[in-house]
């Protein structure tokens, strides 16, 4: 221990005091310390020492406070793929190949013809449709005109025809008729007495053998022949005095009747029902026709629209089945982005959403897209979701149309990456 004496503390800036003499050791001390050294007090050096062991976590905790509000305003990324509408054409018809007029990988227009084939016996199945269109057609329009004026005169000079017969019918033979038949039938009577005394005298002059058989049988003969004769005369004149029976009066006035019908018929035309099978007839071979022209417009697969041909794999030759799949396009224009938003994040999209997309083969280009579509249900989830993990493992596929013209620089198959803003 150090013993200072008070005349050393009274006296700070002089010199060393003398010894004592009375046996008390004092020590002299040196002068003071300077005024800077003597504020190094023995606390301010321990401040300084905890001083960067207090500053360094608070500096982390910035530091973490940062970084968590700097996740927070980044945007969420989903990734997906590029994907592109395919169009698969081909014919209706099939057939052989006739000619291929597009490769893989050509660019082609709406409209431009890809795979031909050979008609077969298509033409001459539209050249007997035609045929049969026009024969219907004609048919229509003889139903639509009507008979024609000589077709109506022979219609009228029928019915005319029938009902004079059935007047004659009706009225009977007139007196000149009955005279003529009762002359006819007096001048038979005379032939009938003749032949009567040719063959009277042809028996005696058999019996005296004057004659010959021959001769005898002869003059037999023309005497029956004369009583026949004079028969049926007779026979005539009762029908002519006696009239027509009322059957054939019946027969006649139906005749009349119905040539009168006819001729009215050819005079008003055809019926509305038969006007209406004829143009349905028309109807159905102009159908046929035009189902013809349509398979013949099948043997050329044309593009349905401008696109790039990814598959074509034809050869004049090749048997191509009816539709079956010529050709496969792809439209580059058309082209979407396929992606999967977690369950717990699907309330950040909807349709008519705006968003950047980005590819790896262009890091410094962002495309614009536009939310499409939102599958109403979930894939790649269990049963039962019971925490916000397993919630979170649920994924609802959606589909972002690319709306930038730049998009051409895309190809189906890129892995796509989707950026919404929290």
């Amino acid at each position: 221990m150090v013993y200072v004496s008070a005349s050393a503390l009274r006296a700070r800036n002089v010199g060393p005091a003398p010894t004592s003499h009375r046996g008390v050791v004092s020590v002299t001390t040196a002068a003071s310390p300077p005024a800077s050294i003597a504020d190094k007090a023995p606390g301010a050096g321990g401040l300084k020492r905890r001083l960067p062991l207090l500053v360094i976590p608070a500096l982390i905790g910035v530091a973490v406070l940062a970084w968590q509000a700097w996740q927070r305003a980044q945007p969420y990324e989903w990734s997906g793929t590029v994907e592109a509408r395919m169009i698969s054409v081909g014919s209706r018809v099939g057939g052989r190949v006739k000619a291929v007029r597009a490769l893989e990988g050509d660019s082609v227009v709406a409209g431009q013809p890809l795979v031909e084939i050979e008609p077969a016996d298509l033409p001459a199945q539209r050249l007997m449709a035609k045929a049969q269109l026009e024969e219907a057609m004609a048919n229509l329009d003889k139903l639509k005109k009507g008979a024609r004026p000589e077709e109506i005169e022979q219609a009228n000079a029928r019915a005319q025809t029938a009902v004079a017969a059935f007047e004659e019918a009706r009225v009977g033979a007139r007196s000149e008729e009955i005279a003529g038949a009762k002359a006819r039938l007096v001048a038979m009577q005379v032939t009938l007495d003749k032949a009567q005394l040719d063959a009277e005298r042809a028996r005696n002059l058999f019996a005296s053998q004057s004659i010959s058989q021959g001769a005898l049988d002869d003059a037999e003969s023309a005497l029956k022949g004369a009583v026949a004769q004079r028969d049926a005369l007779a026979q005539a004149l009762d029908e002519l005095q006696n009239g027509s029976r009322h059957e054939e009066i019946q027969q006649a006035a139906a005749r009349a009747a119905e040539a009168r019908a006819n001729a009215k018929l050819v005079q008003a035309g055809s019926r509305a029902e038969d006007i209406e099978a004829a143009q349905a007839a028309v109807d159905a071979a102009q159908g046929k026709l035009d189902q013809t022209d349509v398979l013949l417009s099948e043997l050329v697969v044309r593009a349905p629209r401008a696109a790039r041909v990814e598959s074509l794999d034809l050869r004049p030759g090749d048997i191509l089945a009816p539709n079956g799949a010529a050709a496969t396009l792809l439209e580059d224009d058309q082209l979407y982005v396929r992606i999967y938003v977690p369950e717990t994040q699907i309330g950040h999209v909807h349709p008519g959403l705006e968003v950047p997309v980005s590819v790896d083969s262009f890091p410094h280009q962002s495309f614009r897209g536009v939310v499409e579509h939102i599958n109403s249900e979930g894939e790649y989830s269990p049963r039962n979701l019971q925490t916000a993990d397993e919630r979170a493992d649920q994924v609802f596929a959606a589909r972002v149309g690319l709306r930038d013209e730049g998009r051409t620089e895309l190809r189906a198959g890129m892995a796509a990456f989707i950026h919404v803003p929290k």
